[in-house]
């Protein structure tokens, strides 16, 4: 027999969600925290005394003291078991207008395909039976949407599966880029919230770069405060002063060799005259980076956050003054590889465009990458009358952004 609760425990909601199949860091109770610009609750459904559905609940005012609600990456439970999926949704919906909802947004981490590139895509056996499932318990799919941005969370990610992934597993080129970082000079260190300003700098570089908008020093923060235990900042750095150290003295080195030549040595002096321009260019470029970015410049960084067996790299940047020294390679190898080493199974590297040919699958593919797409959202009607003006609304405003 089910029964449906308010206010479930976040330690007790927390240890069901690490340890089931759809776990999630966005149905994490702390997440809650770093919305803290909506309401939650935490909701769940018990059988003979056991949790066996759970969600985190974000709620949003709208005009009207109306407000909407939104479960994000969830609800969590057996989606096969349609008892327990009509029971919650039904009970969801009580919530909701308890909340004088509009509608209530839902979109589980239900896989639709699994592939990698270049692989045949198969659909899930049990995707379409699950999304006959919530639909015939109240809710209204919102479809195989293929843009990144008609949807609240990416419906594809590239995801990482620990065995699939190792320095030997990694491509030719992919390898290459990571050796020509380390012979540029790039090393990599972890740290906490005393690399939040470092690693703010190089998403400002990136904003920049790309014209989009991201996140600042404070909510980067903010995130590694609120998951202390879990959450980490890989930072790739030069040492330019050493660098332009070693380069002057291979130049001097260099020119001495161009003067002790003999005048029949004519292969060899080419050969001289050609490293001594290219030395020249790159002293002239070091001594342009010193007087930008100091004696050290950091130019690559990524932030990662574990929850239960899962990963997210939430956010990853580099300087496009540095990308010949290939930085990103070795930061994201080494931000994947330390969320294996803290014991999980997978890491999300992020959404992608469901078209699959757009510039973030073509630096993430160098890592081999599962493709995840899931079903989607649904949108469970609470107020019946209002819920279709609302549906537009909400699509008008996210059109705006």
């Amino acid at each position: 027999m089910f029964e449906f609760k308010i206010g479930i425990d976040a330690k007790e909601h927390d240890k069901f969600v690490e340890t089931h199949p759809l776990c999630n860091l966005l149905q994490s109770s702390a997440w809650a925290k770093v919305k803290d610009n909506w309401g939650s609750e935490i909701v769940g459904v018990y059988e003979n005394g056991t949790l066996v559905a759970s969600s985190l609940v974000l709620i949003r005012p709208l005009p009207m003291k109306f407000s909407m609600l939104y479960t994000p990456r969830g609800p969590i439970m057996d989606y096969t078991n349609s008892e327990l999926v009509a029971f919650f949704l039904k009970e969801l919906k009580q919530f909701g207008k308890k909340k004088r909802a509009l509608f209530v947004k839902m979109d589980p981490t239900i896989h639709y395909k699994d592939f990698h590139l270049g692989e045949e895509q198969i659909i899930d056996p049990m995707a379409q039976t699950i999304i006959d499932t919530i639909v015939a318990s109240g809710a209204k799919h919102q479809g195989l949407t293929m843009a990144m941005d008609a949807t609240i969370q990416p419906r594809f990610q590239a995801n990482i599966y620990k065995e699939d992934f190792s320095e030997e597993q990694l491509s030719k080129s992919t390898k290459k880029m990571m050796k020509q970082a380390q012979k540029k000079g790039v090393t990599v260190k972890m740290g906490h919230t005393e690399l939040v300003n470092d690693f703010a700098k190089v998403i400002e570089a990136t904003t920049e770069r790309q014209n989009i908008s991201l996140r600042n020093s404070d909510y980067f923060e903010k995130l590694l405060t609120i998951y202390p235990e879990s959450s980490f900042i890989m930072l790739a750095q030069v040492n330019l002063k050493e660098r332009f150290e070693e380069t002057k003295q291979r130049f001097d080195k260099n020119k001495e060799d161009l003067a002790n030549l003999k005048e029949n040595q004519v292969k060899k002096r080419h050969n001289l005259e050609e490293l001594d321009f290219s030395l020249t260019r790159e002293m002239t470029e070091l001594e342009e980076n010193i007087a930008h970015s100091g004696d050290v410049a950091v130019v690559a960084g990524a932030l990662a956050i574990t929850f239960g067996s899962t990963s997210e790299i939430l956010y990853a940047g580099m300087d496009d003054r540095y990308k010949r020294y290939m930085p990103a390679y070795v930061t994201w190898f080494d931000a994947i590889n330390e969320c294996f080493e803290r014991g999980c199974t997978s890491c999300n590297m992020g959404g992608l465009e469901g078209s699959l040919n757009d510039g973030l699958i073509k630096f993430k593919a160098n890592f081999n990458p599962t493709v995840n797409e899931f079903v989607g959202e649904f949108d469970l009607p609470v107020n019946g009358l209002l819920f279709k003006a609302s549906e537009y609304a909400y699509k008008l405003k996210k059109q705006k952004k």
